[in-house]
């Protein structure tokens, strides 16, 4: 009995020893397989979680369903349809450039109303555009005075340092004038003979620019930049500002008298600036000195050099240091010369007799901080002019230094958000331009003759004009304005104390332009 015992307990030991791995590995499988079953549920889970409500809409609901390989070949499909009719619209309907290229341009429209009547026959096209003959006197006119067309870009872009090389070309309409416009006989002066349509195309810019200072650095960075070619001068203020920031429709007397500066001249000028100051808190940067230096052939734009000198001309300003906050931002002080030669001709013959030499001197002063704007300018010009009748001028036909003065203060109040730094940065929705107002006030004086002295030159008397403008601009989107002057002209009686019909006593007149770039 107790041998069958221990044969019992030995065989069940032994029975144990070989069962114990095999109910140790069916454990471990169970619990695998619960593991599994645990992830499973998890993202099942997920899933149900990230389904969207059965009140959802068609968009949540196919955000929420997974794109099947049909839906795939479909999108690409689309895509390369999108490239090829891309691809054909930019070959058919865009014009291609050699280089890259930037268009632009302006289009004025302008109506006019003055008292007195326009005298028949005066040269009235000079600054209002008439190019028809005139053969009545007239109180109102509709003109295009101006349409411009400017392209620019780089010829070399210097990567590491910036210093490119630029190239603008622009063109502009002028009305074609015919007659004579000093002629003492009104009639003479008759406009818009030459052409039928009364315009014609004009090269106004022609011009490579180097830049000798890095154009890719910080704000800090100074400028210099060289142009050669057709350009406006820099002198003074009136004569270098364009018509987007000209707050007046008509320039300042002076800068239609006096030669030399309000015309684009060819020739090399070397325009750059020195000692900046820089508040980038505001991002705004300005320079204690900005200086230009040229010499140009002074014949006027798209002509030859006509004589055998050359004209010299530069320009310094003076800005006050001063942070973006400060009440002294944009104080400028600024100092222009120019000194050429002109032809003194017999009109008889046509023939130049003679070479005379012509200055022209001035300084500006202007404070823009919005919404104040301030500028005042000063220009006088010395012309070499014959003593006697052009008529009968010789080599030796005695001469005299006639001196001109003209100037002008400009008082303006803006309000609005189009100008401001803060607004410049923002980005616009579509066509959105915040807009703009600007009420103005100015006094405009040119005397084309400051002897006044009757007894030693009749014409002296009598030639001082005094306009005073009152203005209105709106600027209601980025590249658009609408102004409305109203101007009140007086003359100064001439020595024979009888005003005439070409120069009245007083004159008032109403301008309304609208005025839109691309």
């Amino acid at each position: 009995m107790s041998r069958f015992k221990n044969t019992a307990i030995a065989s069940a030991a032994g029975l144990a020893f070989v069962l114990a791995p095999a109910q140790a590995q069916t454990v471990a499988d169970l619990q695998a397989q619960i593991d599994a079953l645990r992830k499973q549920l998890q993202v099942l889970i997920e899933q149900q979680q990230a389904r969207p409500p059965a009140d959802a809409d068609q968009a949540t609901r196919d955000a929420g369903t997974p794109a099947t390989k049909a839906d795939i070949q479909g999108v690409r499909a689309d895509f390369e349809n999108y490239k090829y009719e891309n691809a054909r619209q930019l070959e058919r309907k865009v014009p291609s450039v050699t280089r890259n290229t930037s268009i632009g341009g302006t289009i004025q429209v302008r109506a006019t109303w003055q008292n007195p009547v326009q005298n028949a026959g005066v040269a009235n096209g000079a600054t209002g555009g008439n190019t028809s003959y005139q053969a009545t006197p007239r109180h109102t006119s509709f003109d295009i005075p101006s349409v411009t067309l400017s392209f620019g870009g780089n010829l070399f872009r210097d990567y590491k340092e910036g210093k490119n090389l630029t190239y603008s070309l622009g063109l502009a309409s002028g009305s074609n004038f015919a007659g004579s416009p000093q002629s003492t006989s009104s009639a003479d002066r008759t406009l818009g003979v030459a052409s039928a349509n009364g315009s014609q195309l004009n090269v106004t810019n022609a011009n490579l620019a180097y830049s000798f200072f890095p154009t890719n650095g910080g704000l800090e960075d100074p400028k210099g930049t060289l142009t050669a070619g057709q350009q406006l001068m820099p002198f003074g203020l009136e004569a270098q500002a364009n018509e987007e920031i000209r707050p007046v429709i008509n320039s300042a007397q002076f800068t239609s008298a006096l030669s030399g500066i309000n015309t684009r001249q060819i020739g090399l000028v070397y325009r750059g600036d020195s000692f900046v100051n820089v508040d980038y808190t505001n991002n705004y940067r300005s320079t204690l000195i900005e200086y230009a230096l040229g010499v140009v052939n002074g014949s006027g734009p798209n002509k030859s050099d006509n004589n055998g000198k050359k004209d010299w001309l530069g320009r310094l300003a003076f800005t006050l240091p001063a942070d973006y906050t400060s009440w002294l931002r944009e104080l400028r002080l600024g100092l222009s010369y120019y000194r050429g030669y002109n032809n003194l001709a017999n009109t008889t013959t046509n023939a130049v007799v003679q070479i005379g030499r012509s200055t022209r001197a001035g300084f500006d002063l202007n404070y823009t901080h919005l919404p104040i704007s301030i500028t005042y300018e000063f220009v006088q010009g010395k012309d070499d002019t014959f003593a006697g009748p052009a008529a009968l001028a010789a080599g030796s036909s005695p001469t005299f230094v006639k001196t001109a003065r003209g100037q002008y203060l400009n008082i303006g109040y803006t309000w609005g958000e189009q100008f401001l730094a803060s607004e410049k940065s923002l980005a616009k929705y579509d066509d959105y331009w915040p807009k703009s107002y600007q009420a103005f006030v100015r006094f405009d004086s040119f005397d084309a003759d400051t002897l006044n002295d009757a007894a030693l030159r009749a014409a002296s008397v009598g030639d001082k004009t005094f306009i005073t403008t009152l203005g209105l601009n709106a600027f209601f989107a980025e590249t658009t304005k609408f102004q409305v002057n109203y101007l009140l002209a007086r003359n100064d009686v001439p020595a024979t104390g009888v005003s005439t019909a070409d120069r009245p006593r007083r004159q008032q007149g109403l301008q309304v332009q609208f005025q839109y770039g691309f």
